[in-house]
C-alpha cells in the first residue's frame, strides 16, 4: 500500500502549504493531529478555516476525503497486495480496477457509506452558504459533482489520485513563482547596496562578480537526470560499485530504501547528490542553498516526467526498467543540462516591473504613516487643532509577482 500512504502523505504537506516539500518523517514518529477549527483557543495560532483561501479550504476537503477512503482501503489485505503487485499496464489501462471487485463486501459496504456520507456533507455546506465545493474545476474528485452519488467504484480512486497529481503541479507552480521573486529580491538588494558603494569597491565587487561568474560557468558537467550517465556516476561516487558491472534492477533496489517497491521523491533526489555538488558545493561560502535546494527540485520534477508515466509522484521498477531497456536509446543519451547558474531567471522587464511595485508601495507606506488618525466626533482639541499625527512603525512590505 505504500504508493497509497504516499499520496496521504503528500498530501498532508501540501495541506499544510509548505514550498519545497520537507524531509521525510521518520516511520517511528508519531504524527500530531491539527486541532479543529471549532476547538481553537484563544492566543492559539492555528489557522482557521475563516483564515484560509478558498483553494486552501478545497484541498483540506480533499484530503479529510481521501484519509477516511485510504484507511477503509487498508483494511482488505488482498487489495493491498494487487495494490504492490500491480504494473504500470494495469494502472494506466485501469485493469487494476478489477481488484475493486475483490474486496470484502464489509469494506465494499464501508466506501458506499463513506460516499454517501460525504455527498449529505458536501449538501450541508451549500445549504450553510459555504460556496468552496461548488465549483467542479478542482473539485471534480468530489461525489457531489458525479452522476454516481451512492456507490464507491474504481472511478472514484481514480479521480482521488488524479486530484492528487493536480495538487502537485500547483505546488511545483508555487515553489518556482517563489523563487524568482526570491532571486528578483536578491538582485535588488545587490543593486542598493552598491548605491552605497565607494568607487573602491564598486571595483572589488566587480571584481568578486565576475569571478563568481568564471566559477560557474566552468563547473564540471552536470548529466541529464536519470539518464545513464548520471545513474553510472552515482553507483561508482555514491555506492562504491565497479562502474563496469551497473545493472539498473539492481540500482533501483539499493535506492529503494524502503523496499516498498517504489522510489519516491526523496529517494530519486539520492540520485542528483553528485552532480548538485559540481555546482553548488556545500563547503563554498558563495553557495546558494536556496538555489541548491530548487535546483533539485527542478531535477525531480526532469525525471518524474520522463519516467511517471502513470503520474502518481512515484517510480514503479516497471517504469524504471522501461525506461533503460524499451527507450533504451534516449536513455543513453546525456543531453546538455543547464542549472539555474546557467540561465538568467528573470527578464530585465521583470526586474523593473518588481523594482516598480516595490516603489509603489513603499510610497503608500510613507503615505499611510505621515496621516493624522481621524479624531472621534464627541473628542474636542484646544485651539481647533488635531493632535500630532502618532509615528507608525514601517508595515513589512508584502511579497509581489
Amino acid at each position: 500500500m505504500g504508493r497509497l500512504l504516499t499520496l496521504l502523505i503528500v498530501g498532508t504537506l501540501i495541506c499544510v502549504c509548505v514550498a519545497p516539500p520537507p524531509r521525510k518523517r521518520d516511520k517511528e514518529e508519531p504524527k500530531k493531529e491539527e486541532p479543529k477549527a471549532e476547538e481553537k483557543k484563544e492566543g492559539d495560532d492555528t489557522v482557521s478555516k475563516a483564515d484560509q483561501t478558498k483553494h486552501e479550504q478545497q484541498d483540506s476537503e480533499y484530503f479529510r476525503y481521501l484519509t477516511q477512503v485510504v484507511s477503509e482501503l487498508e483494511k482488505d489485505e488482498e487489495f493491498k497486495a494487487k495494490l504492490h503487485n500491480a504494473s504500470e499496464d494495469d494502472i494506466r489501462s485501469g485493469k487494476i480496477a478489477e481488484g475493486l471487485n475483490f474486496v470484502s463486501h464489509d469494506i465494499r459496504t464501508k466506501l458506499d457509506e463513506i460516499k454517501r456520507q460525504e455527498v449529505e456533507y458536501q449538501k450541508d455546506l451549500i445549504r450553510q452558504k459555504k460556496d468552496h465545493m461548488t465549483g467542479v474545476d478542482r473539485n471534480y474528485w468530489n461525489p457531489l459533482h458525479h452522476d454516481n452519488m451512492d456507490t464507491f467504484e474504481m472511478e472514484d480512486m481514480k479521480k482521488l489520485l488524479s486530484k492528487h497529481n493536480d495538487m502537485m503541479n500547483e505546488q511545483d507552480k508555487k515553489r518556482k513563482d517563489e523563487f524568482k521573486e526570491y532571486e528578483l529580491e536578491k538582485e535588488h538588494k545587490h543593486k542598493e547596496a552598491r548605491k552605497a558603494m565607494t568607487d573602491e569597491e564598486k571595483k572589488k565587487d566587480d571584481q568578486k562578480l565576475q569571478e563568481n561568474k568564471t566559477k560557474k560557468e566552468k563547473h564540471e558537467k552536470v548529466h541529464e537526470p536519470g539518464h545513464k550517465a548520471q545513474l553510472e556516476e552515482v553507483w561508482e561516487k555514491e555506492d562504491g560499485l565497479d562502474p563496469d558491472s551497473f545493472d539498473a534492477k539492481t540500482f533501483f533496489n539499493l535506492h529503494d530504501k524502503n523496499s516498498d517497491g517504489f522510489l519516491d521523491q526523496y529517494e530519486v533526489e539520492t540520485f542528483f547528490l553528485n552532480d548538485l555538488d559540481k555546482v553548488y558545493n556545500e563547503s563554498d561560502p558563495d553557495t546558494d542553498p536556496r538555489e541548491r535546494q530548487e535546483e533539485m527540485e527542478r531535477m525531480r520534477e526532469h525525471v518524474l516526467k520522463e519516467m511517471d508515466k502513470d503520474e502518481d509522484g512515484l517510480l514503479s521498477l516497471e517504469e524504471f526498467m522501461a525506461e533503460t531497456n524499451e527507450r533504451k536509446e534516449d536513455w543513453e543519451k546525456d543531453e546538455d543540462y543547464k542549472p539555474i547558474t546557467d540561465e538568467d531567471q528573470f527578464t530585465d522587464d521583470e526586474l523593473a516591473e518588481y523594482e516598480r511595485l516595490l516603489e509603489e508601495e513603499s510610497k503608500n507606506n510613507e503615505h499611510h504613516d505621515g496621516e493624522a488618525p481621524p479624531l472621534p466626533e464627541a473628542e474636542h482639541h484646544e485651539g481647533g487643532e488635531a493632535p500630532p499625527a502618532e509615528h507608525h512603525e514601517q508595515k513589512e512590505e508584502p511579497k509581489h509577482l
